[in-house]
């Protein structure tokens, strides 16, 4: 979030889930699972994020296919743009 917020990172990716990490979780004897938010997040200039999460600047999607090849097409993109901003 304080990235985005200060424009101090390119953030690369897809969005965030918007979660704030601190889900209260209650497991059932017959093994389902309930999970609540326990925690109202919302963004500097007062907008919501949980629930919502946080656009990246780039937004990638890595692929199945990608992934069991090797490579991951998000990672070669957030390198190559640290690569170009270190050399400016």
């Amino acid at each position: 979030m304080s990235f985005k917020d200060n424009h101090r990172a390119t953030i690369v990716g897809e969005q965030t889930a918007g979660s704030s990490g601190q889900p209260y979780q209650h497991h059932f004897e017959n093994g389902m699972v309930f999970g609540l938010s326990t925690k109202r997040e919302f963004m500097p200039e007062g907008a919501p994020f949980e629930g919502v999460g946080i656009a990246p600047d780039i937004q990638m999607h890595p692929h199945a296919a990608d992934l069991a090849a090797g490579r991951d097409p998000v990672l070669d993109k957030a390198l190559s743009l640290a690569k170009n901003s270190s050399t400016q």
